[in-house]
């Protein structure tokens, strides 16, 4: 059974994952606002939707921490609102593949890394910034909330929403565009957006449906979630600057002046394209004009 076909395995309610949907979303708000509110009484300061404090670990635990709640939110509500195994939001195979989630992590991880030696040898005003008593909170922090947050993220669009959209559609490839497009929607209030202007949203969307394309034709969400996790803890952990949703005290800290990079449009025209060519010959995937059409 395909992943998206797994859908027809839930047994919940009609508008079930609606239901879920909008648990999500109650649950995600109720948890920000009650973190902000939490970090202003006890911690000093107020997101205000994004940080107002630089460069804090604190403030990247208040803004990662509704992730939790959501994600919680999401697991009781497949498995007793959708009556639906949790494996089967996850992946179409009798387990978990952590090969393929490392596999994945580790190939994007290394795209990132020479992007970043790369961009030094071409003269980007890099700096290196560390810091261990700052740098090991921010570790852990990191390391232990940003893979809920990718993983609450490819859940609800990649695993939830598109079983859901798809099995009503009729129509994967369909499913993965919309939702790519809603996934680039909701970082329209990034202050990356605000600086850099709406033409990085497609970077966002098209970054989407890549991620949505890996887990169609791959038949669960390993991939995509390595990809994901990789790609934050590389913003959190490595290399940082001081107007992206991530402000924090990374390994590096990028001085460039705030623009769209040659970095962002090779990654959407050449590096994504080949990660889908070497998934499939890794993975042999199969009847891939069937799942476009």
């Amino acid at each position: 059974m395909s992943f998206l076909s797994q859908g027809k395995a839930a047994e919940g309610p009609r508008g079930a994952y609606i239901i879920t949907l909008c648990l999500v979303i109650i649950s995600t708000l109720i948890s920000g606002i009650a973190a902000n509110e939490l970090a202003g009484r006890y911690l000093g300061f107020s997101l205000g939707g994004y940080p107002t404090v630089q460069n804090s670990t604190a403030v990247l635990a208040v803004q990662l921490s509704p992730f939790l709640i959501g994600f919680m939110v999401m697991l009781l509500s497949v498995k007793f609102i959708q009556k639906q195994r949790i494996r089967t939001a996850f992946t179409s195979r009798a387990r978990y593949d952590w090969s393929r989630f490392f596999f994945s992590f580790g190939c994007w991880a290394v795209f990132l890394v020479l992007l970043l030696i790369v961009g030094s040898l071409l003269g980007m005003p890099i700096e290196f910034q560390f810091d261990l008593q700052t740098f090991f909170p921010l570790l852990l922090v990191s390391v232990l909330l940003i893979p809920i947050q990718t993983t609450a993220e490819d859940l609800l669009f990649r695993g939830i929403l598109f079983q859901g959209l798809g099995q009503s559609l009729k129509n994967g490839l369909l499913a993965v565009v919309i939702l790519g497009g809603v996934f680039g929607w909701l970082h329209s209030g990034n202050p990356e957006v605000q600086i850099l202007g709406k033409g990085i949203l497609f970077y966002y969307i098209f970054s989407g449906i890549f991620l949505g394309l890996i887990t169609h034709f791959d038949d669960g969400l390993e991939l995509s979630m390595g990809y994901h996790v990789a790609n934050n803890l590389f913003g959190a952990l490595i290399l940082t600057n001081d107007w992206q949703a991530f402000q924090t005290n990374a390994l590096f800290i990028d001085h460039s002046v705030p623009e769209i990079g040659w970095d962002l449009l090779l990654t959407l025209i050449v590096i994504q394209p080949l990660l889908l060519f070497i998934f499939s010959k890794v993975y042999r995937w199969e009847n891939l004009r069937d799942k476009l059409f």
